[in-house]
């Protein structure tokens, strides 16, 4: 952004860019020379951040082209950034893998409590009675029948493992899903940022082409003003040199700014804001100017014109 400040008189305003700078110079040098006053302008170059990149004072009306005056006014650049956003993998903890465990220990038989049996010493009956004693034996073994029949009830607890397992199966599918939408979310950002990337480096590209018709198209003006039309030759296409394009003539060129560039097919047509004053430094004037150009590598500057200059009111 530029800020333009009239010293004697306080009062300020901004323009956006530099090309629009440099119309609001010429338009005021101009008014200034009619009516032949004089004043002084404080220009600034101002970052977004509102830091001062550069500025200078320039004292009106001009006794040069604008773009001589500014060559070296307002080129200075903010340096910026790009990144890409980068997302570190979650690892994720299988609910199936926490309950698995609890399965298990669920699952796993527990074993019958094994009793010692300790044998009594031996009294004096049994040693009178020998036949009592398997009786005896008899009733320990009935008495440990029930005891051994108990682990076979525990499998009746399986059936809630059973539930949990269903239910782990359905949190699991919840969270590959979220996991799954976060990756596809992850993938389309990447892609965001890469589509942007390539589009801000095609319209860099543009604008480098752009530059260098304009140059060509200033050289052309300057030549075009000049009152000798075979100065204009090595500008011209085949068929326009044949056709002829007559030079301007009484007429100097007080500046010349470019305004915009537009394409069709092959052509490239290039719009100037021309302001020219006759011999006797009368007689002023401002209009538009658009030149077709076509690429042509072997020609003298790589465009050629390939139409008459087209002029327009400025005021339109």
């Amino acid at each position: 952004m530029f800020r333009i400040t009239n010293i004697q008189t306080r009062q300020q305003e901004t323009c956006p860019n530099r090309d629009e700078l440099l119309s609001i110079i010429n338009e005021k040098s101009v008014w200034a020379e009619d009516r032949h006053e004089s004043f002084t302008l404080q220009l600034e170059q101002v970052a977004e951040d509102g830091s001062l990149l550069d500025n200078m004072t320039l004292t009106l009306p001009l006794q040069e082209i604008v773009e001589e005056a500014l060559s070296n006014f307002g080129l200075k650049r903010e340096k910026k950034g790009f990144s890409l956003l980068q997302r570190k993998p979650q690892v994720s903890v299988s609910a199936e893998e926490v309950t698995q465990k609890t399965e298990d220990e669920l699952v796993e038989p527990i074993s019958a409590p094994q009793i010692e049996k300790k044998e009594a010493p031996a009294s004096k009956k049994d040693l009178v009675k020998p036949t009592e004693k398997p009786k005896k034996e008899k009733k320990a073994q009935k008495v440990s029948k029930p005891k051994q029949a108990v682990a076979p009830k525990k499998p009746k607890t399986q059936k809630a493992p059973g539930g949990n397992i269903l239910t782990n199966g359905l949190i699991w599918k919840v969270l590959s899903l979220g996991a799954l939408g976060m990756s596809v979310f992850a993938f389309s950002l990447v892609q965001s940022q890469n589509q942007k990337l390539q589009s801000f480096e095609n319209r860099l590209s543009v604008e480098a082409d752009q530059g260098k018709v304009e140059v060509v198209g200033r050289f052309f003006i300057a030549n075009y003003y000049s009152g000798n039309s075979d100065n204009l030759s090595d500008f011209l296409s085949k068929d326009l040199k044949a056709e002829g394009v007559e030079a301007k003539k009484a007429t100097q060129v007080q500046s010349s700014i470019y305004e915009t560039v537009s394409s069709s097919k092959d052509t490239i047509k290039v719009t100037f804001v021309v302001t020219t004053k006759g011999d006797d430094d009368s007689n002023i004037k401002t209009v538009r100017l658009t030149l077709p150009f076509k690429e042509d590598k072997k020609s003298k500057y790589g465009y050629v014109l390939v139409g008459q200059p087209n002029f327009s009111s400025f005021a339109e």
